[in-house]
Parts: structure tokens; C-alpha cells; sequence
């Protein structure tokens, strides 16, 4: 059945098989044949959380770190000199500034991670300078009254300590704590149509939307890394696709939002940009000649989705000549996912020729921010991939993408 220019339109809801993937991790892998659990407790002199850091939290977001629970380690065992602890009727009551409807606490595990958050992640998200202070301070307070936008902001920072942890066990130990909190983070994005949400929900959700956009590019890009050696590799267009259904329901989210969080404290996020020519403008040629190809594949097949291609080579046309401009493509790279008709991924998923060729060139968009940690590699995986799906006569509409990112294709 032909798709419609109606698809465009329709509000995506996030698919249960993307539920099962991102929402119950899988924690059944096994090291020398016995499976693994998932770590105890951070030890902070094993590990050296300093100390300075917990007090810099404390300045920063008024926690009371007195009233956390202590971390129980192997070297407890040795403490028999210490003092029993006092009963629950002489502990006093732990101080924070949570909504007193969540029951939530600080451990000293989440502090380690908002800490990473606030002296290192949050830089991943920023996309000039107006926008570093939101993410170093402004989000993270908002996320101590809201409990899905903290668990985000801790699952992409346990992420990046993943990335450069050295040791297997830490990295390993990271990841399990990353799935756990994006679990949590994901399952609060509940938007029920009419539902009048406060700014600060509006912010909130509008923000861990953002975050859970970066972790789903950043999560698969480091599993994968650790699935070269394992039987359990995906395809990398199988896998790009789940992570782009994912993003297009976050956009869509983030699109309802856009209007109150344009007027409001996190306009920086949203405000456009008035960037210079950096790199000659080629997209409009580019796209003239995805379109002349458009027409002449769909004289030759009446079954060529054309009006479907035309919407998404039209919304990747103005994604293009944003990046010819020299625009900050974490602005505008994702917003991709939304426009294009959903027909669209499923003629990807069918690896029709022409799919791919408009996907590779959406992938020199990912290919410049391949700087950022959480995106690496994306652009030229994808690319990569794309080549080996496709003959000698199709691959000669790729000579852009390979032009423009440098990607070598060996000969099929």
C-alpha cells in the first residue's frame, strides 16, 4: 500500500519493541561463564569520590549530604571498634530541596554521577555558550523535583564515564548504571493529549527529551563497541532505525513543547541561530539531483514511492543548506526524524535502493558531529553499511556522501 503525505502528520507513540529494547535492558551476559550482577555500591576511597566535590553539590543544590546513608564496602569488616549506629528515633531527618511527593534520595552513587554531570557531561549537551549554564545548573536543579529528568541526566553521565572508564569492570559497572536510570527516566515521559503541564514540567520533559536523544545514539555506539567480539553484533541499519523511531517520538514531544520553551528560561535551547557561510553551498545542487533522480526512477517503476521520497528529500534539503550556513547541527539534525513521512523508514528497513541513497546523504549531517562522544562514528557506519547494501550502478549517487565525509567504500 502506497504511503501518504498524511503519515507526516501523525503523532508517532513510542513502539513496544523499542519499549522492550531501551526500557528492559538486557543484563543476562556473562563473564567466564557466570552471569553477572550488577555491581554493589561506588566505595568511595576505592574509587576516590572526592570529597570536595559532594561539598561543591552541596553549595550548588542545598543537599544535605550529612543524612545520606553511608556506603557499606568490604572494609567495613575491619571498623569493629566503631560506634553502633544510633536508632531511627535519634537519626535526624535528611534535609533536601525534593518535592516532598517524591521519596526519592541522593545516594552517594547518584551524587558521583550528577557530580560527573556538572563538571563534565553537561558540556556535552550545550550548543554555544548562552546554553552551558542552563545544562551545568539550571537543568540539574530542576531535576531534584523532577525524578525522570534526574535519572536522565544521571544515566548520560554514567554513559560518559563508561566511554572512558579503562578498566572492564568499571565501564561494565557504569553501563549497568546507565540502563537502569534511562529505564526510569523513559518510563516518566507520560504525555496524555490535554494534559496542562506547569512550565517547570514543560521544561523538564523538554530537556530529558533532548538527554535521551544523545544517550540512545551514545549507548548503541559504545555496546557496540563490546559486541565486535560477541556473536550479538546487530546490522548497523537495523540498529540506526530503532534508535531513529525512538528520536522521532522524542522530537514529536519536543515539538508540543517548543512554543512555551521559547518563552520561557530555556529559550537558549530553542532560540535560532544567524550563522556565516563556513563551506560552499552545495545542497541545493544536491538536492536537484536527488529530485531528477526522484522522477526518473519513478517512470521506471510505478511502484516507486515518489511523493513519499520528494517530502523527505525536500525536509533533508533544508537540514543541508542549515549545515552549508555553518549552523550547529545539534540543532537541527534530529528534527529530520519527525518531518519525514514514516513510510519512509520502512522502505529503509526494506533497504529499497533509493532509501539508501537519501539516507547517506542524511548521514553527512551526523558525520559533523562526529566530534561529540555520544555521536563518534554514526555517519560513516551508516554510510558504510549502505554502500555494501547496494550494486555498482546505485552506488555511483553516492559520490556526494563519500566526497563529503571522506568515507572509503571498497570496491563490492
Amino acid at each position: 500500500m502506497r504511503g501518504t503525505a498524511d503519515d507526516d502528520a501523525r503523532i508517532p507513540s513510542l513502539p513496544k519493541h523499542l519499549r522492550v529494547a531501551f526500557l528492559l535492558p538486557a543484563l543476562h551476559r556473562s563473564q567466564n561463564g557466570q552471569p553477572v550482577s550488577a555491581p554493589a555500591s561506588i566505595d568511595p576511597a576505592r574509587h576516590q569520590a572526592p570529597i570536595l566535590g559532594l561539598l561543591n553539590l552541596q553549595l550548588l543544590f542545598d543537599i544535605d549530604i550529612h543524612g545520606l546513608d553511608p556506603v557499606t564496602t568490604g572494609n567495613d569488616r575491619n571498623r569493629a571498634s566503631a560506634p553502633p549506629p544510633k536508632s531511627q528515633e535519634d537519626t535526624p531527618p535528611v534535609s533536601t530541596n525534593l518535592s516532598r511527593n517524591s521519596n526519592e534520595v541522593l545516594h552517594l552513587e547518584e551524587l558521583e554521577l550528577m557530580m560527573h554531570w556538572c563538571t563534565t557531561t553537561y558540556r556535552s549537551m550545550a550548543r554555544d555558550d548562552a546554553a552551558e549554564p542552563l545544562w551545568q545548573t539550571v537543568i540539574p536543579h530542576l531535576s531534584l523535583r523532577h525524578p525522570a529528568l534526574r535519572h536522565g541526566l544521571l544515566a548520560l553521565s554514567a554513559l560518559h564515564l563508561a566511554k572512558a572508564s579503562g578498566s572492564p569492570e568499571r565501564k561494565w559497572r557504569y553501563m549497568v548504571s546507565a540502563r537502569e536510570h534511562q529505564t526510569r527516566a523513559l518510563a516518566g515521559i507520560e504525555l496524555d493529549e490535554g494534559q496542562d503541564l506547569t512550565t517547570a514540567q514543560c521544561n523538564a520533559t523538554f530537556a530529558l527529551c533532548c538527554v535521551m536523544i544523545t544517550f540512545a545514539f551514545g549507548y548503541c555506539l559504545i555496546e557496540g563497541r563490546d559486541d565486535t567480539e560477541t556473536d550479538e553484533q546487530l546490522d548497523v541499519l537495523d540498529e540506526f532505525l530503532e534508535i531513529f523511531q525512538l528520536t522521532r517520538w522524542l522530537v514529536c514531544v519536543m515539538i508540543g513543547l517548543i512554543d512555551r520553551i521559547s518563552a520561557g528560561e530555556l529559550s537558549p535551547l530553542v532560540r535560532p541561530e544567524q550563522p556565516s557561510a563556513t563551506m560552499p553551498d552545495m545542497s541545493r545542487l544536491v538536492i536537484l539531483s536527488l529530485r531528477r533522480q526522484n522522477g526518473i526512477e519513478g517512470l521506471r517503476d510505478p511502484a516507486h514511492e515518489r511523493d513519499i521520497y520528494d517530502q523527505a528529500i525536500g525536509h533533508l534539503g533544508a537540514l543541508l543548506e542549515q549545515l552549508m550556513r555553518g549552523g550547529e547541527p545539534k540543532m537541527f539534525a534530529f528534527c529530520w526524524s519527525f518531518r519525514i513521512p514514516y513510510v519512509f523508514l520502512d522502505l529503509v528497513r526494506r533497504r529499497r535502493p533509493f532509501a539508501l541513497i537519501v539516507l547517506a546523504h542524511y548521514a553527512v549531517v551526523l558525520y559533523h558531529l562526529r566530534d561529540s562522544w555520544w555521536m563518534g562514528d554514526w555517519g560513516t557506519r551508516v554510510l558504510e553499511q549502505i554502500g555494501d547494501c547496494l550494486d555498482s550502478e546505485w552506488r555511483q549517487h553516492l559520490s556526494w556522501p563519500i566526497n563529503a565525509t571522506g568515507c572509503f567504500l571498497p570496491e563490492s
